[in-house]
C-alpha cells in the first residue's frame, strides 16, 4: 500500500488543535470567513456550510473550528495540538472514548460559548457517538461551555445549500447594503401587498441578482431553511431585522 504524501501550503491555515486533513488521501475544504479569523480550514461540504452560516448569524461574534479537544479520561480540555498527542500516547491502549474534538466553537452574544457538533442527517452518530458526546458535555459545563449538535441536511437539493451560499457571498459585500430609501419602499411595498421575492423585486425595480443582498442586510426576512431564495419565495419586510439569519439556531438536534 502507498504513502499519501503530505499536504503543502495548510500550516499557516491549519490553526485549531487537530491537524485538518494533513495528506493527500483526505480532502480538506478552505473557505473565509471574516468572524472566523480569515481562512477556516474544514474536513467536509457540512462544516463548511456551518462555517458560512456562523460568518452572518447576527447571534455569533466569532468561531473558531477544532479549537480545542476534550479529554474525556481526566475531564480537561487540550488546546495545543501538543497536548492533544500526548493525550492519544497515554490513552493508545485504553477501552473507550478518551478525546473527543468539536468542530467549532462559537462567542455568542452576551458571552455564551457554544461547542458545536456537525452531522449530517443521513447519520446522526451510533451509541458510541452518542456516549462521547455524552461524556464531552459534562466535562465542556464544567468549562461553562454550551455543547449543540447542528444537524445538517444531506440533500443537496435541499434550499440551504444554495441560500447559504448566496448569503455569505452577499455579507462580503457591504459596498452593496441596501439605504434607508430601500427600506422604506420595502415597507410601502409591503403595505400594498407585495408578498414574493418577485413582487420586491418589480416594486423597487432592481435586479433579481440583488435578492440576497435584501435579505442578509435586513430589507427583506424570509424562511430560508424552507425556501429556496426565487421569485416565488415569500418574503416580508424585516425592517432591519436580522433574526432570520441565525440559521444554525434552527438545526440544532
Amino acid at each position: 500500500m502507498g504513502v499519501y504524501g503530505r499536504r503543502v501550503g495548510l500550516k499557516r491555515v491549519d490553526v485549531g488543535v487537530r491537524a485538518v486533513a494533513p495528506t493527500y488521501g483526505k480532502k480538506a475544504l478552505t473557505t473565509c470567513v471574516e468572524k472566523g479569523g480569515g481562512p477556516v480550514v474544514v474536513d467536509n461540504n457540512a462544516e463548511r456550510l456551518v462555517a458560512l452560516m456562523l460568518g452572518f448569524d447576527p447571534g455569533v461574534r466569532s468561531f473558531k473550528a477544532q479549537a480545542f479537544a476534550v479529554d474525556l479520561v481526566e475531564g480537561r480540555l487540550l488546546r495545543t495540538a501538543e497536548q492533544r498527542t500526548e493525550a492519544r500516547r497515554r490513552y493508545a491502549k485504553r477501552k473507550g472514548a478518551s478525546i473527543y474534538t468539536p468542530d467549532f466553537l462559537a462567542e455568542l452574544s452576551g458571552g455564551r460559548a457554544l461547542v458545536i457538533e456537525v452531522k449530517l442527517d443521513a447519520f446522526l452518530g451510533d451509541d458510541d457517538d452518542e456516549n462521547r458526546f455524552r461524556q464531552a458535555t459534562e466535562v465542556l459545563a464544567t468549562y461553562g461551555h454550551e455543547f449543540a449538535r447542528v444537524v445538517i441536511p444531506s440533500d443537496t437539493r435541499h434550499p440551504l445549500r444554495s441560500n447559504v451560499a448566496l448569503l455569505h457571498h452577499a455579507a462580503r459585500r457591504p459596498d452593496l447594503q441596501p439605504d434607508a430609501q430601500v427600506v422604506e419602499q420595502a415597507d410601502e411595498l409591503a403595505a400594498g401587498g407585495a408578498q414574493t421575492l418577485a413582487d420586491y423585486v418589480s416594486g423597487l425595480n432592481i435586479s433579481a441578482n440583488l435578492t440576497p443582498f435584501l435579505i442578509v442586510y435586513g430589507v427583506l426576512s424570509a424562511d430560508l431553511v424552507a425556501h429556496r431564495i426565487e421569485g416565488r419565495t415569500p418574503v416580508v419586510a424585516a425592517g432591519g431585522c436580522l433574526d432570520h439569519l441565525a440559521l444554525v439556531g434552527r438545526l440544532l438536534g
